[in-house]
């Protein structure tokens, strides 16, 4: 007969009125790989800090796919959201905390894994946040640390940061895997995105002008 044990130890970093989570760390062995995982939104407050949500407890259920030891996960939008989110939530962004833990020392040995999904593809405030995390990727020399989860079979170009949750419902008996997360392509389609829709937003104004030009003869 044998036995296992394992010591988890867990860490969340958020403001006192449980209204913003800026990271949920867990650490349970003290050799092996860290990873610093991005998702959208934060569901856990430091008040409920022992919780799991579902999309933690998938990727702690493959962390030895990647052999893991510590789980950093922190969030584009520290907002904390219970039930489904509305846009009008989502205000406050992570990213100078997030710069703060990609400044930190070791961070060249961690796996950075883009898993925000595929939500609020099309939600201007989002793409900015996604375009300013890739620059500092980008400035600060992480490019190659950028990872994202994958399965075999998955069509990896149409699944680019996929989230633990649908992983998880879809492939949750599969081998997980990383792939490397093309930053500069990601970057250059966000930037299309926010042409047009700079774009868009000229042709509205000109029409709202020429409009009230006509009403005024």
């Amino acid at each position: 007969m044998i036995t296992g044990k394992i010591n988890m130890e867990i860490l969340v970093v958020g403001t006192e009125d449980g209204k913003s989570t800026y990271e949920v760390r867990r650490k349970w062995k003290e050799k092996g790989k860290k990873a610093l995982v991005i998702e959208l939104y934060p569901t856990i407050t430091v008040e409920n800090c022992g919780k799991m949500d579902v999309s933690t407890m998938h990727l702690l259920n493959h962390a030895e796919d990647f052999r893991w030891s510590e789980l950093r996960i922190v969030n584009l939008y520290s907002t904390v959201i219970t039930g489904k989110p509305r846009l009008a939530e989502l205000k406050e962004d992570s990213l100078p905390y997030i710069e703060e833990i990609l400044e930190e020392e070791d961070i060249k040995s961690y796996d950075i894994v883009i898993a925000w999904g595929n939500s609020l593809v099309k939600h201007q405030p989002t793409i900015n946040i996604k375009m300013d995390f890739l620059t500092m990727l980008e400035e600060k020399g992480l490019s190659n640390n950028a990872k994202c989860i994958s399965v075999s079979g998955m069509d990896k170009k149409k699944n680019l940061g996929t989230h633990p949750l649908y992983l998880g419902l879809h492939y949750s008996k599969d081998n997980w895997c990383l792939s490397q997360y093309p930053v500069k392509e990601v970057k250059n389609t966000l930037k299309k995105s926010i042409s047009q829709e700079k774009n868009l937003k000229k042709v509205e104004k000109k029409n709202t002008e020429s409009q009230k030009k006509e009403s005024m003869r």
